[in-house]
């Protein structure tokens, strides 16, 4: 086998980018299960995974961007449904009712929008405008401030201000949202990093280096995926990371929603036969 075709089968082996997948969420069923959740509870998070390492393995969306990008302005349009069917909680209106659960819309669709707008620098900013829109009226800050965060590293990447302009509004809209409704933390939800490190520091830490450091190393330092979708996807998740940890919200990586949003990202992440020559070079040269 040649170097160049081993290291095309080295960054695009879908293998490979399920453990992005698979550590975080072994992770965070081992907190359930050691902290004594609810079987229900590591139940559905189970079931999740599965779906997603499902989609991650053999899922596959169109080629054509132009398609693709219709898929996300049609993500980010429903992220204004919770607005219209509710349920409300506390001044906060951010669900999808899905029979014996509810999935947070952010989590589950931020993902998908960002890395399918990635490569698109015309008219993606448009896209994650729209996102921007709807999770301002829902309102949903760690949403807003991951978008933020992502739309500036693909400001950085494809030198664009328009990508810049939607960044701005992005962290602009979640400073001003931060402290918008009155909900309550929710045990084995929100807070999961300081309820492990009430009982184990060490336990914690290695809780927190199983949900962020593993799928941004697998997206930043051993690359799978092309530059922009996999930096932009890093950005997302950091910023939903860091939000969980300094104020009451999910936390990526665990939850039925971030489980299935993260999957249906990297599941949708452009393929080999996908990506022009220049798009593949970049990913090889930075396997080297």
């Amino acid at each position: 086998m040649s170097l160049t075709r081993s290291l095309y089968t080295r960054v695009f082996d879908r293998r490979r980018l399920a453990l992005a997948l698979l550590f975080p969420c072994v992770g965070g069923l081992y907190y359930l299960w050691a902290f004594e959740a609810p079987a229900r509870l590591i139940a559905v998070n189970a079931g999740a995974l599965a779906a997603g390492l499902a989609w991650v393995l053999w899922g596959r969306l169109p080629s054509r961007r132009d398609v693709r990008l219709g898929i996300a302005a049609a993500a980010a349009s429903l992220l204004f449904v919770p607005l219209v069917t509710g349920p409300e909680v506390g001044g906060v209106t951010r669900w999808f009712p899905a029979g014996p659960v509810t999935l947070q819309s952010g989590p589950l669709l931020l993902p998908l929008i960002v890395v399918l707008t990635a490569r698109a620098a015309k008219r993606g900013p448009a896209v994650l405008a729209l996102a921007v829109a709807a999770l301002a009226f829902q309102p949903d800050a760690a949403g807003l401030a991951a978008l933020g965060l992502a739309s500036a590293a693909l400001a950085w990447l494809h030198r664009s201000i328009a990508f810049a302009l939607v960044a701005a509004g992005a962290v602009v809209l979640a400073a001003l949202t931060f402290s918008a409704g009155t909900l309550e933390p929710q045990l084995y939800t929100e807070g999961v990093l300081a309820h492990v490190a009430a009982k184990s520091l060490w336990q914690a830490a290695m809780l927190a280096i199983l949900l962020f450091v593993v799928p941004l190393w697998h997206m930043v330092i051993e690359p799978q995926i092309q530059r922009s979708e996999a930096y932009a996807l890093a950005a997302l998740l950091t910023g939903l990371g860091l939000m969980a940890v300094i104020a009451p919200f999910p936390l990526i990586g665990y939850g039925a929603a971030p489980i299935l949003g993260f999957a249906l990202a990297l599941g949708a992440t452009a393929r080999r036969d996908q990506l022009n020559a220049g798009e593949l070079i970049e990913v090889v040269d930075r396997t080297r």
